[in-house]
């Protein structure tokens, strides 16, 4: 029942946010005596959003390295997926996601891409890997040394990760 009236309540919110543009285009609420207006052709709304990847959780840092480095791969290609979804789910205006995911303790960009809802939406072959979903959706990933060490450490997805 809560799932229904949340899509309710999403439609809603999508319904009156194309009022308010259909309204900002009709010139008559401008004073004007002609009762025509603009038409829109197209309408899209951008989200443009950039976050830090969180550290692994403190009850793992006891593990070796490369445990870290896949737990820390692991875990921030989930977050951004889940991210992705739920700013669509939550924003049903929002067309177009732009978003970089920065490392937790430097400016490294470890995530970016472009996500449009279509893509979202479309069917796709049923992929296990988050990073292949994630690639799916037009988003790349790379995952760089914080201390600048160089590893020959590779993570489930097959990116160079050398943290």
């Amino acid at each position: 029942m809560w799932q229904l009236l949340g899509r309710c309540t999403c439609k809603l919110s999508l319904l009156l946010y194309r009022r308010k543009i259909r309204q900002a285009l009709s010139l008559h609420r401008r004073g004007e005596v002609r009762r025509d207006g603009l038409a829109a052709d197209h309408v899209c709304s951008r989200l443009e959003i950039r976050w830090r990847a969180r550290n692994i959780h403190p009850w793992d840092r006891h593990r070796t390295r490369e445990e870290s480095e896949a737990l820390f791969v692991e875990q921030a290609l989930a977050d951004t997926e889940a991210a992705v979804q739920r700013l669509f789910e939550r924003l049903p205006h929002i067309d177009v996601i732009e978003l970089s995911v920065l490392e937790p303790a430097s400016e490294a960009l470890i995530a970016s891409g472009t996500v449009h809802r279509s893509a979202l939406n479309a069917t796709r072959p049923p992929l296990l890997s988050v990073g292949m979903r994630l690639r799916e959706l037009g988003i790349t990933y790379r995952f760089a040394a914080r201390d600048r060490r160089v590893s020959g450490a590779r993570d489930a997805a097959g990116e160079l990760c050398v943290r």
